[in-house]
């Protein structure tokens, strides 16, 4: 009962423990559910919408999943991320179904338990955006490619099924990955003959028929408008890490994968060496498989790592194959009865004492900012939003900080036991999921989210009656607000003194949603009075002037 019990358990903990516990993020998760929930409103699930304005960020595939949650579960946090939960989950079954296939069932049963216990994956499960969802299809698309690669060449329309689906998800991405995964292996391997193996007109025939329907309709519906926003801007230009500022170096997502795959990350190094020098098998050996897992590892971290615009969230797509490889090389560990080598066991106490450390530190240094409007590090000024939340949060960095700690020196103390280092490790991503979804995210909702909400909640009778609300001056954005109140047509954002004044003009009920911070123009052609606050958050009744 237990082996079948334990990775329910891990994967309720990791991707669905807390998903509604704090109200949706900004910037990403409240522009995608906004979408969503404007699909569910005005019944146009042709082109998504934030506001009034078209929105081709993404596909809309993510959108769709997410607008088919809230039919069923209504307009919630949870049900604008039980989509990226879901993938998550479905993402872990699909590695255990290939293991599964491969007769390697406690290889299956170890990976089902590693990746929905990654931190990485735990926080992308419980957010509304696309990266699970996308990582859900790549895996699929990788499954079919090893699969028709060293056996049966049906599988490459898997293979296509999933490129479609990813497309759908994020893009040309969805594509480009796997088909450059591809290409780049029959060139390493000089195996030209394998392009004559693909059926290449059913498998393109499955991915235009999964893709070309939206793009030529939404296309149609909106002209040059899509070709610029969505060809042009978030394609091309999010690549080159043009606008969006999210520009980093080359060498960001090898630290992150040691944080956000730990403890498992520290098995990696060695394991993913001994698959990738398997390259030359022959296809039917079970030893060009992994190599294969490995390499689309490689592809994924070489291709954003190459990209100029990085997010945490980009590199996802490799960690069910590093989850596989972690179960190879625990399973190996696990047979011939040897302990961890040196080196993986001071790679994880390592990371996990520099985590320790920085969650210290934050933990401490919020723990003196109590109470206070303004502190200074290092001789700089720390600006008063970040000293608040540091000191809110401060609790919370303290527990993590001594979960990390405690880790180490368990997985220290039972290293040469890898049935303990894993039971450690599993014990360990439980209680960092228990952690942040019984504390982290409803800490961080109290200080930073509830409060916007529940004034722009408070905004929604007046909606009703037809009132208009403006956003005013929110830096950085807060779209979120928007999923909160609906009406897409009388909620406007702006942020220059004479765009509110203009918005003002001609309505006659109108409430402004601002930050008590923020100082409003003093020549607006109606009297401010401060209905209700909350927060860092204020709400303004614009009463006609006497003038």
């Amino acid at each position: 009962m237990l082996p079948v019990a334990l990775p329910l358990v891990a994967i309720g903990m990791g991707c669905f423990f807390g998903i509604g516990a704090a109200g949706l993020f900004d910037l990403d998760e409240g522009l995608y559910a906004t979408a969503a929930r404007q699909m569910v409103e005005s019944g146009d699930w042709l082109v998504p919408r934030v506001g009034t304005d078209a929105f081709f960020d993404k596909p809309p595939l993510t959108y769709w999943a997410q607008a088919l949650s809230m039919k069923v579960f209504g307009f919630t946090p949870l049900a604008a991320r039980l989509p990226s939960a879901l993938a998550g989950a479905l993402t872990a079954w699909l590695i255990w179904q290939w293991a599964k296939r491969r007769e390697l069932e406690r290889i299956g049963w170890l990976a089902l338990l590693v990746y929905p216990l990654c931190p990485l994956t735990m926080g992308l499960a419980r957010q509304a955006i696309m990266d699970s969802l996308l990582t859900l299809w790549l895996t699929l698309a990788i499954f079919g490619w090893i699969e028709g690669y060293t056996g049966d060449r049906r599988w490459y329309l898997l293979m296509a099924a999933g490129a479609g689906l990813a497309t759908m998800t994020k893009g040309l991405i969805g594509l480009l990955l796997p088909g450059g995964a591809l290409l780049l292996w029959t060139l390493l391997r000089r195996d030209w003959a394998e392009w004559k193996r693909i059926p290449w007109l059913p498998a393109i025939g499955v991915y235009l028929l999964i893709v070309l329907p939206w793009h030529l309709a939404v296309w149609q519906a909106a002209g040059d408008l899509f070709v610029r926003e969505y060809i042009v801007r978030h394609h091309i230009q999010r690549f080159l890490g043009k606008e969006f500022g999210h520009v980093a170096p080359f060498w960001f997502y090898i630290p992150l994968l040691l944080v956000d795959m730990y403890p498992w990350s520290a098995f990696v190094p060695i394991i993913g060496w001994q698959a990738l020098s398997g390259w030359r098998c022959e296809k039917e050996k079970l030893c060009c498989a992994w190599a294969m897992w490995a390499f689309w590892a490689v592809v994924v971290v070489l291709f954003f790592s190459l990209s100029r615009s990085k997010l945490p969230g980009y590199v996802l797509p490799a960690v069910p194959a590093l989850c596989l490889l972690v179960a190879v090389r625990l399973h190996s560990l696990w047979t011939v009865k040897n302990g961890l080598r040196p080196g993986e066991a001071g790679l994880m106490g390592f990371t996990g004492l520099i985590l320790s450390a920085a969650f210290a530190l934050v933990g401490v240094l919020g723990w003196q900012w109590q109470g206070s409007q303004t502190a200074t590090l290092a001789g700089k000024q720390i600006p008063a939003d970040v000293v608040g939340a540091v000191a809110h949060m401060a609790p919370f960095a303290l527990m993590l900080s001594a979960l990390f700690l405690l880790s180490v020196l368990f997985l220290f103390a039972r290293w040469s036991s890898t049935p303990r280092v894993v039971g450690t490790g599993v014990l360990f991503g439980l209680l960092f999921a228990f952690l942040v979804g019984h504390d982290g995210l409803p800490r961080w909702d109290s200080y930073d989210i509830a409060p916007l909400h529940r004034l722009a909640q408070s905004l929604a009778p007046e909606l009703d009656r037809g009132a208009h609300v403006l956003v005013y001056a929110f830096e950085p954005s807060r779209p979120s607000v928007r999923f909160i109140m609906g009406h897409p047509a009388q909620v406007v954002e702006m942020g220059e003194p004479h765009q509110l004044q203009e918005a003002i003009q001609g309505k006659t009920r109108v409430y402004i949603l601002a930050e008590t911070r923020t100082e409003m123009p003093s020549d607006l052609p109606c009297n401010l009075v401060r209905e209700r606050e909350d927060g860092r958050w204020v709400i303004y009744r614009c009463e006609p002037s006497a003038r």
